[in-house]
């Protein structure tokens, strides 16, 4: 009987610890995603448009960031109000910024648009940088870290801050 209650209690304690972890868990995501959307701000202050125009920030795809992206909406950048879409698969030419969360959605015929179109593409899928993105957020040592394709960015005929590029691991 006495082996059996604390069989119980120990059980109770060993939930209770899972459930600690699963909310410590659940906040580091949480800071993670909020951390991407401050940067995506910051992307939309730090680059250079060809054409001076609205900024738009889209999300192709589902990713725990489209919950964070709201907060943007109406944010001043350079004497602008920046707008957010809420289109699951917002046509490319509506972009300036476009956060591609599928690595599947990185092909050829997208990567082509967004530069004729002048869209910054950004994305936290291993390699994307090195497949002809642009700005790839990765951790390492549970740290955000920015990797950027210059050459990609170029091509798309856009510019970074020099701020924004010291950040950064540096693809050509």
């Amino acid at each position: 009987m006495i082996l059996r209650a604390l069989k119980l209690i120990l059980l109770s304690i060993a939930y209770a610890l899972l459930a600690v972890a699963d909310a410590a868990e659940k906040d580091t995501v949480s800071r993670e995603y909020q951390l991407k959307t401050a940067y995506l701000l910051h992307f939309a202050e730090l680059t250079e448009w060809p054409e001076s125009t609205p900024i738009t920030i889209c999300l192709d795809g589902n990713s725990p960031l489209r919950a964070y992206l709201p907060a943007l909406e109406g944010v001043a950048v350079h004497d602008q109000l920046l707008h957010v879409s809420q289109e699951r698969h917002p046509a490319i030419a509506d972009c300036q910024i476009l956060f591609v969360s599928d690595p599947n959605l990185l092909h050829t015929p997208l990567l082509t648009q967004a530069q004729s179109q002048h869209v910054l593409l950004v994305s936290d899928t291993e390699g994307f940088a090195r497949n002809g993105g642009m700005i790839q957020f990765t951790l390492r040592d549970d740290k955000l870290k920015l990797v950027i394709n210059l050459t990609s960015v170029k091509q798309a005929g856009l510019k970074l801050s020099s701020k924004l590029l010291r950040m950064a691991e540096i693809l050509e």
